[in-house]
């Protein structure tokens, strides 16, 4: 049986935030995490969009005060979001295809698991490879 996203550490390289608090929040939490991003999560936990330190430098280069802004107004909605149980050789085909700005997992009610880190595409790249090479 091939290697699923629920494999992988999705734990790390990531906060959540909800999509009210504001960008001054946000950029408390981006700097608390190296290389990372933040999810942003409604009130039932599912995923609207994801927020980065290119998100943040661009709304404040835009002049706008990180203290009133709410985060869902300068969030990147361009993410793949995919389910625990879906096999790695699928999502990396589906990454190459789209190209996404974020890759984050969900449970069987589209409640958010994980981010799918760019470490591990390369931990998934891998896998898939040595699995591959097993003739599995």
């Amino acid at each position: 049986m091939g290697k699923q996203v629920k494999d992988l550490k999705l734990d790390d390289e990531h906060l959540t935030i909800g999509m009210d608090d504001s960008l001054q929040e946000a950029a408390r939490r981006l700097l608390t995490i190296s290389g990372g991003i933040l999810i942003v999560l409604d009130d039932d936990e599912k995923v609207k969009g994801v927020l980065g330190q290119r998100q943040l430098v661009q709304a404040l280069a835009d002049g706008i005060n990180a203290a009133d802004t709410a985060c869902h107004a300068h969030m990147e909605m361009d993410f793949l979001q995919v389910n625990l149980e879906d096999s790695l050789s699928e999502v990396l085909a589906d990454v190459r295809k789209r190209s996404p700005q974020a890759v984050v997992a969900v449970d069987d009610d589209e409640v958010f698991s994980g981010y799918f880190s760019p470490g591990d595409y390369q931990e998934a790249l891998a896998m898939v490879k040595n699995l591959k090479g097993l003739g599995l």
